[in-house]
């Protein structure tokens, strides 16, 4: 079977395991790649791999998920927490961390395919709430790190609200909390 080189062995190991099937994970992916044809018979499919077809097409294929160098990295950081204090200074053009509407335009031209860093995220955010903004830049994010924002928004929403009345002592007043 032929798999991408950009498809690591825990994409690979994390693939199989949302289908139902558990790899090994202490074999190499040299190895695993040549088990998988006895794995393929045993694989749940839902809406995003619908049959076997596609699943091979799906392991061809670059993978979506964002493995930027550390280089690429530290510099993509850079130019994300720049965005993000030029935001947080109410976009003004001061010469410490731009000097024209062009240069924050660039940086996050330069960093918006690496969603999948928060920090990239949160500076599209800031970048977007700018009034001269004439683009909506949206950071690209892979689909594993999508489900896990979903997740997580869910999370956020289920609020349990929470009175706790305790008798008053003339040393310490009624407490309420809200939380």
């Amino acid at each position: 079977m032929i798999i991408h080189k950009t498809h690591t062995k825990k994409d690979i190991v994390n693939l199989f395991e949302k289908h139902g099937i558990k790899i090994d994970k202490t074999l190499s992916k040299n190895e695993i790649t040549s088990e998988l044809e006895k794995y393929l018979d045993k694989f749940i499919y839902d809406d995003k791999i619908k049959n076997l077809t596609e699943l091979k097409e799906y392991l061809k294929t670059k993978t979506t998920k964002q493995r930027p160098t550390s280089e690429q990295k530290k510099e993509i950081m850079f130019k994300a927490k720049k965005i993000i204090k030029w935001g947080k200074n109410d976009y003004i053009f001061d010469g410490s961390t731009y000097n024209n509407f062009d240069d924050p335009f660039n940086d996050i031209m330069n960093i918006y395919m690496w969603g999948d860093l928060s920090s990239v995220r949160k500076a599209c955010r800031y970048y977007n709430l700018c009034n001269k903004c004439s683009n909506h830049i949206n950071p690209i994010i892979s689909d594993e790190i999508k489900n896990d924002l979903n997740k997580n928004k869910i999370i956020k929403q289920q609020y349990i609200n929470n009175l706790v009345v305790r008798k008053s002592t003339p040393e310490k007043p009624i407490i309420v909390y809200f939380d």
